[in-house]
């Protein structure tokens, strides 16, 4: 698959992702209105919130299709990590407001009222978060973006909260004036907010990753070294390679002696020939080969 058919799906996912959000947000504005539940109260912050990040993900990849400027020439892929720490925060700020109204709960527990609505709601969209999840999954198997791998966390947090809540309020449904009832919708908030805190630190630590331009992993670096060995007869002597990644970008400088016997036509046909190995092994690399002086 090409590069341009996967931006094209990133942004289709991202727009489809945005649509699910929005229709979430105003039908559980009408749940809360209709319940007294806390769970049903606390995942509409929790949405509203989730709506506002998937927004700042599609506007940051339309920003990253009109290209780079002048100024951030290079950076403009640190974009992505950039609004990927921000979901990062935004899932830690609503994991913090859903721990102290569990622990408000916990202390003070009430039976909770009108909550069919809220579990319909819950359970259609714990189905529609493990779809979008998967297909997440499905673009990052092609294409590395810190982008869709934090919606990826997202959706699936989202799906796993909204599965749990679901369970909770039909088990509540249907012991009813039991006691022990009463604290089974701040147990599920409580686990809803352990998934946000983990997927918000895994989003987190690899964007930090990719804005201190860490070299690539270490099966990149045999594939360039395989490359490398392979068009070994077209240069002198290797002296290093460098790589790093800038959001979904790759750079890979290749620095390298060459005979200097040759003449300029035949030199430039090997270092396009190894330039372009290397791009066909490494999709979406940029690939420079540098001359380096005897």
């Amino acid at each position: 698959m090409t590069a341009p058919s996967i931006t094209g799906t990133r942004e289709k996912n991202l727009l489809l992702a945005l649509g699910f959000c929005g229709l979430d947000v105003l039908l559980m504005t009408g749940a809360a209105w209709y319940s007294d539940s806390l769970a049903i109260l606390s995942d509409l912050l929790k949405e509203s919130t989730d709506f506002l990040a998937v927004l700042a993900s599609f506007l940051t990849i339309l920003a990253m299709r009109r290209g780079p400027g002048h100024r951030f020439g290079y950076g403009i892929g640190k974009l992505e990590n950039l609004v990927s720490l921000f979901i990062g925060l935004v899932m830690v700020g609503c994991s913090l407001f859903l721990l102290t109204q569990v622990i408000n709960h916990f202390h003070h527990p009430v039976p909770t009222r009108g909550t069919l609505p809220g579990i319909v709601i819950f359970a259609a969209y714990a189905l529609i978060g493990f779809g979008i999840w998967a297909r997440n999954r499905w673009i990052l198997r092609h294409q590395h973006s810190p982008i869709i791998e934090s919606q990826a966390r997202l959706w699936f947090s989202k799906a796993c909260f909204d599965a749990f809540m679901a369970t909770a309020l039909i088990l509540e449904l249907l012991f009813r004036g039991q006691p022990w009832s009463f604290y089974l919708d701040p147990l599920a908030s409580l686990l809803g907010v352990a998934f946000m805190l983990h997927a918000a630190y895994a989003i987190s630590s690899s964007s930090v990753d990719d804005l201190m331009d860490a070299a690539l992993g270490e099966t990149t670096q045999l594939q360039i070294l395989n490359q490398l060995v392979r068009h070994i007869d077209d240069y002198e002597r290797l002296h290093k390679v460098r790589s790093r990644r800038s959001g979904s970008h790759i750079f890979i400088e290749v620095f390298l002696e060459l005979d200097p016997n040759l003449r300029m036509v035949e030199a430039q046909t090997r270092i396009n020939r190894l330039r372009h190995a290397i791009a066909e092994t490494i999709p979406g690399a940029e690939v420079s080969i540098l001359l380096h002086a005897p």
